[in-house]
């Protein structure tokens, strides 16, 4: 396979590549979303439906892109073979940044059943910390006259 790009169209497609890459990384990543808005039916089936489809956008965007600007490139194998590159890496960029978004969640719920009692935690008799009272009154062992 002979690529023959000039060098500045080469830099050029590779820091566009790149920006790609990384917005498409950011964008899988950010909060704005939690987990119950992907939720389908009733909460004890545990069904969601999280799909990687945000993740094949931009690339796909990418690919429009290309085959539009295709009279850059000298050949339709060069095309298709920096057209599919550029797919994988803003592709599995997402990947990357929506699995992370998905560990955190992990993180945050594990945080949450920390801090947070369980309904049978509050609904029990002994309260979460025993503080225990000594019957005895200490006051009578101090002498308020000379205080």
């Amino acid at each position: 396979m002979d690529i023959e790009l000039d060098l500045v169209t080469l830099v050029i497609l590779i820091a566009g590549i790149f920006v790609l890459a990384i917005f498409n990384y950011f964008m899988n990543l950010a909060p704005g979303s939690d987990p119950e808005d992907f939720a389908l039916g009733p909460p004890q089936l545990n069904i969601t439906c999280d799909c990687y489809l945000n993740t094949l956008i931009l690339g796909g965007i990418l690919i429009v892109a290309f085959s539009a600007a295709s009279s850059i490139f000298s050949s339709r194998l060069e095309l298709y073979f920096v057209g599919g590159l550029a797919f994988a890496v803003i592709t599995i960029a997402g990947i990357i940044g929506r699995r992370k978004r998905h560990a955190e969640w992990k993180e945050d719920v594990r945080v949450i059943r920390r801090a947070v009692y369980s309904p049978s935690q509050m609904t029990s008799k002994r309260g979460p910390v025993d503080i225990i009272f000594d019957e005895e009154d200490d006051d009578e062992d101090f002498d308020f006259e000379n205080y």
